[in-house]
């Protein structure tokens, strides 16, 4: 039986972090062989990564792996993608057309399929979580505080957000109320007089303490990526 390698190109550290040490042991768990992340490229001449300004970062990322991680005998490789749908560049494969689509979960799967259809490769899963990563912090708002003593206050007003839009992948992406715009507001208070948010070191640490199962259970789109992965 050929191993099966899962290759992740990450947006950004937070990204990179939740595959190296939530996802990778889920997934090997699962029969996956090796999980491996990769920080998108911003600027090879000065060996920059992370963040995606322009598409043609990751288009330039993903077209060097199909280059060099090709199957033979032993190994079957399988590449994907872990990129936030909130702050998303405007020359993304399909964003126009999207853009015009109400629905969330609707606008994100078109996005994936005219992501698919450009990088023409049937090893390709696409993946854009909504709205983006710190949605999935809300599936356990209250390991925050473990975090950040002194916040279960401030982090009152997450509950009341994650019940307003019913799950975790319906919070919005607007530039003040973006998940990781109302966690920044929580653990910070207003006037940033509280904690500085570790951004990267939250993400894997929160997401390690809720556990795969229960992001599954809690965000349907999430779910459906981790399934393609699983099948594969």
């Amino acid at each position: 039986m050929k191993t099966k390698i899962i290759h992740v190109l990450c947006e950004g550290q937070t990204e990179e972090g939740f595959v190296k040490e939530v996802l990778r042991p889920y997934l090997q768990k699962h029969g996956v062989t090796s999980v491996k992340a990769i920080l998108i490229t911003t600027n090879k001449k000065k060996n920059a990564r992370g963040g995606m300004l322009t598409y043609k970062h990751a288009e330039m990322d993903l077209s060097l792996l199909r280059l060099t991680k090709q199957d033979n005998n032993y190994e079957r490789n399988i590449f994907t993608t872990m990129f936030d749908f909130y702050a998303l560049p405007d020359d993304f494969p399909g964003y126009a057309d999207a853009s015009t689509i109400y629905d969330p979960h609707v606008r994100v799967k078109a996005l994936e399929k005219s992501l698919a259809e450009a990088i023409n490769e049937n090893r390709f899963i696409p993946y854009v979580q909504l709205h983006e990563f710190e949605a999935l912090l809300f599936c356990g708002i209250h390991h925050l505080p473990k975090l950040y003593p002194g916040c279960e206050k401030r982090c009152e007003q997450l509950t009341k957000d994650l019940i307003k839009a019913g799950n975790p992948e319906l919070i919005d992406n607007g530039p003040t109320t973006a998940p990781s715009k109302r966690i920044i507001r929580a653990i910070e208070g207003e006037k940033k007089t509280h904690y500085n948010y570790n951004k990267p070191a939250t993400g894997k640490t929160v997401t390690k303490e809720i556990g795969i199962d229960e992001l599954r259970a809690q965000c349907p789109h999430f779910n459906e990526w981790i399934e393609r992965l699983i099948d594969s």
